[in-house]
């Protein structure tokens, strides 16, 4: 009898919590679309027709700096010194690429232009950074090299001014 009473009780158990519940479900409006008939699409149209290779054309004008592709204009390795680390060495040079990355911009607003940095030392990879120019293909024509002698000259300045030990010492 014990036997058939938890089996009862465990098949009861079983069939109550597959069973369906009681949830409250709200309703979102939907999306009205129509308004945007009609309209043609900005950006990148892109279409089979093409070709297999989906590259598509840009309906924007040629001075918007999105979808325009970027370019490497010039990289330089900058030596942080033997024993750098990620606390005091690391935040010079950070505060000298702010204040670099601010006069080349200033000076000749070049399109598109950001810089990238990456460890490059060998025993220590703080020891020295690879530091990228980075421009818009149209900028990089126009005002790149500019722009970038301007970036390296005054983060190697920079650098060494935040750096320098006072004479006293």
């Amino acid at each position: 009898m014990k036997k058939y009473t938890a089996a009862i009780i465990l098949t009861a158990l079983v069939f109550g919590a597959c069973g369906p519940a009681k949830t409250t479900q709200v309703k979102k409006p939907a999306i009205d679309y129509t308004q945007y008939e009609g309209q043609q699409q900005t950006g990148q149209d892109y279409s089979a027709e093409q070709g297999d290779d989906f590259t598509g054309t840009a309906a924007s004008s040629q001075s918007s700096a999105y979808g325009d592709a970027v370019v490497v204009m010039a990289s330089k390795t900058i030596s942080l010194g033997q024993n750098a680390t990620a606390s005091k060495e690391l935040r010079t040079f950070q505060t000298s690429l702010d204040k670099a990355y601010i006069t080349a911009k200033r000076a000749y607003n070049p399109v598109g232009f950001t810089y990238s940095i990456s460890p490059a030392g060998s025993v220590n990879p703080l020891s020295d950074m690879d530091v990228q120019c980075i421009l818009s293909a149209q900028s990089s024509d126009e005002t790149g090299q500019k722009t970038c002698d301007l970036f390296f000259k005054t983060l190697r300045s920079e650098f060494a001014l935040a750096t320098a030990v006072p004479a006293g010492n």
